[in-house]
């Protein structure tokens, strides 16, 4: 690691400056919901129905983890397109608070850095005598 203080304070604010685009991308002001949006098939289980022959059914589902436990939530006809761009919102919104997580990480570690060479240990420690 390069210790040069004017190179880590320059890092420093190039990270700085970053966290601020991030912080942009967090503030939108669209709804949205958490969760997965995706077509799901499956098969019913009833012996004469067309899915035991390779047609599943098929509908659009949301689902999110609440309490521990998956739940998914039928999405009608007429809500698919809203529900979509919803979720859509809420992975956009978990990617930029993922990398907002990183920076601030990063940025730690720069300014730990920069403190290194200023640690001092006192007291000093005596010089014990050998036994």
């Amino acid at each position: 690691m390069n210790n040069d203080p004017s190179r880590l304070r320059q890092q420093l604010w190039r990270a700085y400056a970053s966290v601020a685009n991030t912080l942009r991308r967090l503030q939108r002001s669209e709804p949205m919901v958490p969760g997965s949006f995706y077509l799901l098939r499956r098969k019913c289980g009833k012996p004469n129905c067309r899915c035991t022959t390779g047609q599943p059914h098929a509908s659009y589902v949301l689902t999110r983890s609440e309490g521990g436990k998956d739940r998914l939530y039928t999405v009608p006809k007429d809500q698919r397109a809203q529900v979509r761009k919803w979720a859509a919102e809420y992975r956009r919104y978990q990617r930029a608070r993922a990398v907002l997580t990183k920076r601030h990480i990063h940025i730690l570690g720069l300014v730990d850095q920069m403190a290194q060479p200023r640690l001092m240990t006192w007291p000093q420690k005596k010089d014990v005598p050998p036994a």
